[in-house]
């Protein structure tokens, strides 16, 4: 059986409310501040989880750090979405849908960043190919302040059928690109639309460039470098967001 450790009570209350995920044993601290973690004592006896008090030099082993914070979840690994519920969520929304497909990204916090972004703006799904994220599923989940277990995320082995079959249920599939042809502003997002971005080490495969729809640019100042791929996802959803709060 699997064995993941996470850390904090953000984590673990994430992981509890969620189901994504089989939950073994939540672990605390016996300095804990028990009625500040009611909440996720409540979320863990409601799922029949065993809830123990240890040491705390054992958090701090199994952490292997000491920022923990009195709180430690053994956990399976996560559970993704399969393409076909996917497509199916974009079939039933009543609402134009945004999902981000996150390709080739390696950096746990970069993923985790990302995520938290696209929640925060309303992205209903996430769509990611299968790279190094994967192996540090903790820091992905505490970097996104839980929206990694909060947000439906497919993670097939090829990500051609599932951008087929978004295409064919039309959602645009839209490429941000330094050299993009159109910029982001002059860029209708009212539709369905999936961005695509690419990770920090070479962005987005020529394949899902040639995928797209259009390729599309953020406007920075001449000569600026090249935005982390977590900030792109922030802009994009935000400028995706705001448009449609003007519908």
């Amino acid at each position: 059986m699997s064995r993941v450790v996470f850390e904090g009570r953000v984590s673990a209350e994430a992981i509890l409310s969620c189901n994504r995920r089989s939950v073994h044993r939540l672990l605390l601290s016996p300095h804990s501040d028990l009625k500040r973690l009611e909440r996720l004592i409540e979320l863990a006896l409601g799922k029949e989880v065993l809830v123990q008090i240890v040491r705390t030099e054992l958090l701090a082993q199994l952490a292997g750090d000491t920022a923990h914070g009195g709180v430690i979840a053994l956990c399976s690994e996560r559970e993704y979405q399969p393409v076909e519920e996917m497509l199916a969520w974009v079939e039933a929304q009543r609402e134009p849908a945004l999902i981000f497909v996150l390709a080739g990204f390696e950096d746990a916090y970069n993923m985790g960043y990302a995520l938290r972004a696209a929640e925060a703006f309303g992205a209903g799904w996430v769509l990611c190919d299968r790279k190094e994220w994967l192996k540090d599923e903790p820091t992905v989940l505490r970097s996104s302040a839980g929206a990694f277990e909060r947000l439906p995320i497919s993670a097939p082995e090829s990500l051609r059928p599932a951008l087929q079959g978004l295409k064919g249920r039309g959602v645009r599939l839209l490429a941000a690109l330094e050299g993009g042809t159109m910029g982001l502003y002059d860029t209708d997002l009212r539709s369905p639309v999936a961005w695509m971005v690419g990770g920090e080490k070479r962005g987005l495969s020529q394949y899902l460039r040639e995928m797209a729809d259009f390729s599309v640019r953020i406007p920075t100042r001449p000569n600026a470098p090249p935005l982390p791929a977590s900030h792109a996802v922030a802009i994009l959803a935000a400028e995706t967001f705001r448009q449609r709060l003007k519908r």
